[in-house]
């Protein structure tokens, strides 16, 4: 799997940029303009596409379960940016729409790509930026502020950043990560929207979930991703909420190839032990798409949690007693 390396990922975050698209909740596509807009600045030959609609996933029973022991984690970078910026990123922060390309495992390869981030407002995020530099500074990571683009840079990665819109917010990274290539970004023309397929398929994505993804089908991530023959795409949404619910399709070469995913992975489900861990699991092939609907009730997840805690933690024992 790529590596997104380092310091670059990490300013991104302490600037309010939490990696994983819908801007509003809603129910299927819930997100109405916002992911449907920052999808459109997605350009058309990414591999990868995700989008986290940050905005569902704080209100979950599960983030406010789990986000204490997150935010421990990021609580450093958290309290620098508020102390030099005044206001919390993690309130600003909405959702985040990517899409990157040059995803090889190959040594030296680096990601190129867009984030799109709504929420965080021009108005507060360009002030801040000069306030940030010096404190950024010390973590070895370089801001520069040419205009109206924030440039970020450290010596794994170069990053700029500008706005569309008073709370749309543009990231580039890679060899796009230049005044230039931020700008074109942020000006959009050549984005997703307008491919039929990635059209196609994203019109059955559950856009209002708390993650969505759509993987390419020329991506080197699906090498090995099937056993029988790479997918022309993956795509699909996970929803967080007091449990979990995914709802995922292949897309395979043929009708036959996508039935043939199908009758394996039923092979696999229908075990007892796997039905019992779950509340709902459903596959089923609709031409050259295998779906996969899953349902995990909080109960259930804990359960699952439990018996993963307990297995590593008798690993760790008898790794220990040796």
């Amino acid at each position: 799997m790529v590596r997104f390396t380092k310091s670059w990922l990490i300013g991104v975050v302490a600037l309010g940029f939490v990696v994983g698209a819908a801007c509003d909740k809603g129910g299927k596509n819930g997100a109405g303009g916002g992911a449907s807009d920052a999808v459109s600045l997605i350009p058309a030959d990414s591999e990868l596409v995700m989008g986290l609609n940050f905005a569902q996933l704080k209100q979950s029973a599960l983030w406010k379960q789990f986000a204490p022991k997150i935010m421990d984690q990021m609580q450093g970078k958290l309290t620098e940016f508020k102390t030099a910026c005044g206001f919390d990123p993690m309130d600003a922060f909405k959702s985040m729409t990517m899409g990157m390309k040059n995803l090889s495992d190959q040594p030296g390869a680096k990601p190129d790509g867009v984030i799109v981030i709504k929420g965080p407002e021009k108005s507060k995020m360009m002030p801040c930026m000069d306030k940030y530099k010096a404190e950024a500074a010390k973590q070895g990571t370089e801001i520069t502020i040419d205009g109206d683009v924030v440039m970020i840079k450290d010596k794994d990665q170069t990053a700029a950043m500008t706005y569309a819109s008073d709370d749309t917010m543009v990231v580039t990274v890679g060899t796009a990560g230049t005044k230039d290539g931020v700008k074109a970004a942020a000006k959009g023309g050549n984005g997703l929207k307008s491919s039929q397929a990635f059209n196609e398929m994203y019109s059955k994505i559950n856009t209002g979930d708390s993650l969505w993804v759509m993987v390419n089908g020329n991506s080197p991530l699906l090498d090995k991703a099937s056993v029988i023959g790479k997918p022309k795409a993956v795509y699909g949404s996970l929803n967080v909420t007091d449990g979990l619910a995914l709802d995922l399709h292949v897309r395979a070469a043929s009708p036959e190839a996508a039935k043939s995913l199908v009758d394996m992975a039923k092979g696999q489900t229908d075990n007892p032990q796997v039905k019992q861990m779950v509340d709902k699991i459903d596959i089923s092939a609709n031409g050259d798409d295998a779906h996969f609907v899953v349902a995990m009730s909080n109960q259930k997840l804990q359960a699952l949690m439990s018996q993963f805690g307990a297995m590593f933690g008798m690993m760790g024992g008898g790794a220990g007693g040796q």
